[in-house]
C-alpha cells in the first residue's frame, strides 16, 4: 500500500518502547531468558515463579538524565541447586550507545545498581556477604560491542573491574529465519522481531506492510487465544503507525481474521469494530461507515484493554472478586489507560488503582 503524505501541523508518533518491554518481560520472563541467556535460563528452577521486585528497585532507583528512557526489572529466582539469585535485567530504550562517554556510563550504571542492590538486600536479609547478581544489559539498536562490557575503576594497584553480558538485538537481525523458527514455542521471539522492524522502518509511514506481515504469520505459531492477544496488542504497541494509519491497519486486519478465520485478533475487540462497520452501513452514507468504524474500534479497544488488564492483574496477584472484575470492565478509557501503566510497577493491588 503506498505511503500517503504526512497531513499538515500533525506531529509524528513517538516510538514507545519502554512500556512495551515492560510489559514483555513481566509476560514472558522465562521465555526471554531461554531466547536472550540460554545457560542461565537453564540453572533456574522454574517450577518456582519468579518474583519481580519493582518496589525494591523503586527504593534505589538512580537518577536518570532528564528525557532519558530506561527500563530496569529487578526479579528473584530460585537456582536448580537450591540457592536464591537477583537478576537485573537493563533494557538500553536509548537506539545507540554513541561514543565511549555512553558506553562507560551505561557500564558504571549497571555496576552501581548491582552495588545498591546488594547492600539493601544484606540490610534486609543480615547477611555477612553479598548474594548472586546477575546483571544483564539489552541494547535495542546498538551493535558491534560484543557479548561483554566492563566497568574498571583502578588506581596504583587497587580496583574494580566489573564484567556483564549484553545482548544486541540487532544480531538477531541475521537470524530472522531461526526466530521464526522458535516463534511457536516461545512468543518473546516475536517480541524481539517486533523491535527488529521497529528500528528498520524508522519512517513509520512505511511501517503499515511490514507490521501487517507481522499479524498475518501469526496464524502459523498455534497459540492459544490468550497468548495470541498478548502477542498482537504487543506487536500493535511497538510497531507505532501514524494516527492516519491506524484505522487502515485495523481493516486490513479485520479483512485477514475474516479471510483466513484466524482468532489472534481478541474477539473483544473484533465484536466491537464488526458492531461499528454494521452500524455505518446501516446508515448507508459514507460519512456514517466511518462514524460506525471509528465507535466500533472505540468500543472495541475499550474492552479489549479491559480484559486485557484483568488477565494481567489475575496473573500476578491470583482471581480476583466480582467486584475488582466489574470495576476494570467498566472503568473509562483514562482510567484503564493509568491503571495499565500503574501495574507495570504494582506490587500489590492496591498500586494498580492509585490515581
Amino acid at each position: 500500500m503506498p505511503s500517503k503524505p504526512d497531513p499538515p501541523n500533525r506531529k509524528p508518533t513517538a516510538d514507545d518502547h519502554d512500556s512495551p518491554w515492560k510489559h514483555a518481560l513481566e509476560l514472558y520472563f522465562p521465555q526471554a531468558l531461554a531466547l536472550l541467556t540460554p545457560n542461565v535460563h537453564k540453572a533456574i528452577d522454574w517450577t518456582i515463579p519468579a518474583e519481580f521486585l519493582d518496589k525494591e528497585l523503586q527504593a534505589i532507583a538512580i537518577p536518570s538524565k532528564k528525557g532519558r528512557r530506561l527500563v530496569d526489572k529487578l526479579a528473584q529466582v530460585r537456582l536448580r541447586d537450591g540457592t536464591d539469585v537477583w537478576l537485573l535485567i537493563h533494557v538500553e530504550v536509548e537506539r545507540r550507545l554513541d561514543g565511549q562517554q555512553a558506553l562507560k556510563t551505561f557500564a558504571w550504571r549497571l555496576y552501581e545498581y548491582r552495588l545498591r542492590i546488594q547492600s539493601r538486600i544484606m540490610q534486609q536479609r543480615r547477611l555477612t556477604l553479598p548474594p548472586k547478581i546477575y546483571s544483564l544489559g539489552i541494547l535495542l539498536e546498538s551493535k558491534g560491542l560484543g557479548p561483554d562490557i566492563f566497568h574498571t575503576d583502578e588506581y596504583q594497584g587497587q580496583g574494580v573491574r566489573f564484567r556483564f553480558p549484553v545482548v544486541e538485538l540487532e544480531t538477531w537481525r541475521s537470524r530472522w529465519d531461526e526466530l521464526e523458527s522458535l516463534a511457536p514455542a516461545n512468543p518473546f521471539a516475536v517480541v524481539v522481531m517486533a523491535q527488529l522492524q521497529a528500528n528498520h522502518y524508522r519512517d513509520k509511514r512505511t511501517r503499515l506492510g511490514p507490521k501487517l506481515q507481522m499479524v498475518r504469520q501469526l496464524r502459523h505459531y498455534g497459540y492459544d487465544a490468550v497468548v495470541a492477544m498478548q502477542v498482537y496488542r504487543l506487536i500493535e504497541w511497538m510497531i507505532a503507525l501514524p494516527e492516519d494509519l491506524e484505522l487502515d491497519f485495523l481493516q486490513a486486519v479485520d479483512a485477514l481474521s475474516k479471510e483466513n478465520e484466524m482468532t489472534y485478533v481478541t474477539l473483544i475487540e473484533r465484536a466491537g469494530r464488526d458492531k461499528g462497520f454494521a452500524e455505518g452501513q446501516a446508515e448507508g452514507r459514507a460519512e456514517g461507515q466511518a462514524k460506525g468504524r471509528a465507535e466500533g474500534k472505540k468500543e472495541g479497544s475499550l474492552e479489549g484493554q479491559a480484559q486485557f488488564l484483568l488477565r494481567l492483574v489475575q496473573r500476578r496477584f491470583g482471581p480476583q472478586p466480582d467486584d475488582i472484575t466489574q470495576r476494570i470492565r467498566t472503568a473509562s478509557a483514562a482510567q484503564l489507560e493509568t491503571w495499565s501503566l500503574n501495574f507495570v510497577d504494582a506490587t500489590e493491588l492496591d498500586d494498580v488503582f492509585r490515581a
